[in-house]
């Protein structure tokens, strides 16, 4: 594994679920960018942190766990499983999440990708298939 990877390894331990923010500094780059198309991720290291600080207020025991991780020189893709509890019931969630991220001199400075905010959704509560 190349230094990116373990760069984005890391970041997901430490920042996403550890909830260490103090640190974001330590993974990202002050200029860092995302786009993701539901999820506002602010701007930079400030928006890193409070991103970090909101998913685990909103989904207590917020973890992710990588399933599946790619690197290509600067470029890594992680295919991960997020996991947490429902606030309302306390019951497990979880979905999935593949993003593709830039590392340039040790720092995450771009990240995009999808998360499959239906599957969330649906345990949550929050919407409901129509029956066929």
């Amino acid at each position: 594994m190349g230094r990116a990877a373990n760069v984005v390894r890391e970041a997901c331990q430490v920042i996403w679920s550890e909830g260490k923010t103090e640190r974001v500094g330590d993974f990202y780059s002050p200029e860092f960018e995302a786009d993701y198309p539901i999820t506002d991720w602010g701007q930079g290291l400030a928006g890193v942190a409070a991103l970090a600080s909101k998913v685990r207020q909103d989904l207590p025991g917020y973890a992710e766990d990588i399933e599946e991780l790619i690197e290509a020189g600067d470029e890594v893709v992680v295919r991960l499983t997020i996991s947490g509890r429902n606030p309302g019931t306390d019951e497990p969630v979880s979905f999935r999440d593949v993003t593709i991220l830039t590392v340039k001199d040790g720092l995450i400075t771009r990240q995009r990708g999808l998360s499959d905010h239906l599957s969330l959704f649906l345990q949550l509560g929050l919407v409901e298939l129509p029956s066929l």
